[in-house]
């Protein structure tokens, strides 16, 4: 296929410094026999955090092209048909989500699957996730960057790895590996005039019916989507179980038990769809209704939540445009101990503080691995619940976890006033790794790291070791994995001997 350069030249959809995509449109010189093909040809680059995913280089020559010549009909239908998945999917359904969506991809396939799902059904379920987040599942032959989309919070994060494409003549891409975040709504408006774009050429040929979208006004955000399947991929649970589990009978009455407003297409704006999504598919009952528990202490925490705003201000302050989660969650906890006066002193009664931060908390059930619920309404309080795991029944894992709580108070993202999270494998990596920084942090400060041990591996000592953690109330992980992180231990191989080493004299 060759190709004629369109009048008007290049345009761009968004900031290169983000998230951009830009468009040369051509005019191919016959007409394909691919209805999709025959309208919306362009020269087609997109940026993320900066770099161009599109560069590429093609075998035999020495100067590489910026842009890759694709019609737009098939990506903007992927698009279209996949973004219930990418706007509400946050952790796919029936598997525990990486930091990586390439590395979910891999380990699920690696993974044999659980006694409840047979092997069919196991690859069925992977199948559908990748093809809700993977462009290559919506390429329809043309050769494209390898790029995932998926949602976490309010941060849309875009994902590339190297494709596989068979043939010599296929692009080099030059951008192999990499992650980048934008802002949500930012995100999506590129996209969503994308595909306006594209719907407007298919129009303008009289193409119209080719998809069923193109003669909407805002393709990508107006497609009908059933409200049960957007809570579906938001919640991990099916409709009957979600029906089941509530006593709801109506849809109505469903959407009143979980707090989500008649008039809204969005299953996210609750504090319990927000901590469903992180649970695990098999969690039991008893776990699960602590979310109405939950729902009771930040009642009872009404009309004392100013300061934890306050707090929650600073907080999200000092931590600024942080892209690493890590970094996060360590800036706002210096903040917190800032606030508090502490310096590099132990943070004592953990859950005393949060008491005066206007959180509630409660113990839980006994479980195996749901070890906290947190949530809060914005301009009503907040609460948590730690429950009684092999882990939170030593001192050191229930501070850890209320920290962990507090965490996801201060830095996770409100949607529509609603913030909820949950402490499993199945919580949002984003948000986990951050809490867990901040966690980290709060309970076992860097300054006080960096001064009492100055010397690398002086904290390996056996008895420096464990006085710190009886000092600071933290577990050998926690303690090994800060040590590390700040640079005061020579190895890894040192930090997980510590692990192994002391983890059976945890106080």
């Amino acid at each position: 296929m060759t190709y004629l350069r369109k009048d008007g030249g290049k345009f761009q959809l968004g900031s290169r410094d983000q998230l951009a995509i830009e468009i040369c449109p051509l005019a191919p010189i016959r007409s394909p026999r691919h209805l999709p093909e025959r309208t919306g040809w362009a020269q087609l680059a997109v940026w993320a955090n900066g770099r161009n995913l599109c560069r590429n280089l093609l075998d035999g020559e020495s100067s590489s092209r910026e842009y890759i010549n694709v019609p737009l009909g098939d990506i903007a239908d992927w698009l279209v048909q996949s973004w219930t998945s990418i706007r509400f999917e946050e952790r796919p359904g029936r598997f525990p989500p990486r930091a990586l969506a390439f590395n979910t991809l891999r380990d699920w396939g690696d993974t044999n699957p659980p006694e409840s799902c047979d092997e069919d059904k196991w690859y069925d379920l992977r199948e559908s996730w990748w093809q809700g987040h993977f462009l290559a599942s919506g390429a329809n032959g043309s050769q494209l960057p390898n790029l995932a989309l998926f949602r976490s919070g309010d941060r849309l994060f875009i994902e590339w790895n190297p494709p596989e494409f068979a043939g010599s003549t296929a692009p080099n891409f030059l951008s192999e590996f990499g992650q980048a975040a934008v802002r949500w709504d930012e995100g999506e408006a590129v996209f969503a005039e994308f595909v306006a774009y594209v719907a407007k050429c298919f129009q303008n040929e009289n193409l119209g019916s080719v998809f069923s979208w193109t003669d909407l006004k805002d393709p990508l955000r107006e497609a009908e989507v059933d409200f049960q399947q957007r809570l579906r991929a938001f919640t991990g649970m099916n409709a009957d179980a979600l029906y089941a589990w509530t006593g709801a009978a109506t849809e109505g009455e469903l959407r009143r038990s979980l707090d989500i407003p008649a008039n809204s297409d969005d299953p996210s704006e609750s504090v319990k769809t927000q901590v469903l999504r992180d649970l695990p598919p098999a969690t039991p009952d008893s776990v699960r209704d602590g979310i109405w528990q939950l729902d009771e202490l930040i009642q009872e925490a009404a009309n004392n939540s100013e300061g934890l705003e306050e707090l929650r201000v600073a907080a999200c302050d000092a931590a600024g445009v942080c892209t690493a989660p890590e970094e996060t969650g360590q800036l706002a906890a210096k903040e917190v101990r800032k606030h508090l006066d502490l310096n590099g002193w132990p943070f004592e009664d953990i859950r005393q503080h949060m008491q005066d931060f206007g959180v509630e908390v409660r113990a839980g059930v006994g479980c195996m691995s749901e070890r906290m619920l947190v949530g809060s309404r914005r301009g009503v309080g907040a609460g948590a619940i730690i429950n009684k795991t092999p882990r939170t029944r030593t001192p050191w894992g229930e501070r850890f976890e209320m920290a962990r709580a507090l965490g996801h108070l201060l830095i996770d993202s409100y949607r529509a006033d609603a913030l909820g999270a949950a402490s499993t494998t199945y919580a949002q990596p984003w948000a986990r790794r951050c809490s867990g920084a901040f966690a980290a942090e709060l309970l076992l400060p860097r300054e006080h790291l960096s001064e009492r041990f100055e010397k690398l591996d002086s904290a390996a000592n056996s008895d420096s070791f464990l006085s710190l953690l009886k000092e600071f109330g933290v577990g050998a992980r926690t303690a090994a994995y800060q040590l590390w992180n700040h640079r005061l231990l020579s190895s890894t191989q040192v930090r997980d001997e510590l692990v192994d080493e002391f983890s059976n004299s945890e106080q």
